[in-house]
């Protein structure tokens, strides 16, 4: 029974070492893709959650019709020549340019909140991979400007680490804005 036991440990030791043997060359993605799309992904997320709490997304939203009715209203009395209703528009839309501007304001307080953030996580990731131009992704098309070299071995466009967080951020922070409804 002991001999069984003791068995059965060694072929689970010899299965585990003969994974980790793997090379990571080997494998379809590298590490690093995954880390800094993971990466891109929890800073995203950080961003909306800060949009969440400091913008009051209700207003910004009654805002924007307000807007969008005010400059239909506006389009509607220069293409029908109403000199008297442009007028009013006229001296109500210094109020609505203010009541835009301090709607702007809270989204450029969300930029101010994560942007210093954002940086260091880039340039701590960054230093951990090797650098700013390290390779971190391939694709199997030629993308003008963002993939490099052909790479034989990997069969694909060497793309580095600043395009590959880049169409990642800009890839998940659109689906995390839709998913967190902070879009107005």
């Amino acid at each position: 029974m002991i001999e069984i036991i003791l068995q059965a440990a060694a072929t689970t030791t010899t299965t585990a070492t003969t994974t980790a043997a793997i090379p990571i060359s080997k494998l379809p993605f590298p590490e690093s893709t995954f880390l800094v799309t993971l990466t891109s992904i929890a800073l995203g997320f950080i961003t909306q959650v800060v949009t969440r709490l400091v913008v009051d997304l209700n207003a910004e939203r009654r805002m924007k019709a307000e807007v969008n009715a005010f400059n239909k209203e506006k389009r509607d009395a220069t293409q029908a020549s109403d000199k008297a209703k442009l007028e009013k528009l006229k001296k109500r839309e210094l109020q609505v340019r203010q009541a835009q501007a301090k709607l702007s304001t809270a989204r450029l307080k969300v930029t101010a909140i994560t942007f210093i953030p954002l940086l260091a996580v880039y340039y701590l990731m960054s230093n951990f991979l090797g650098g700013f131009g390290v390779v971190v992704a391939f694709t199997p098309v030629p993308i003008p400007f963002i993939a490099g070299a052909f790479d034989a071995a990997k069969q694909g466009w060497e793309v580095s680490l600043f395009w590959w967080y880049l169409l990642s951020s800009f890839t998940f922070s659109t689906m995390l804005t839709k998913l967190m409804h902070t879009t107005t």
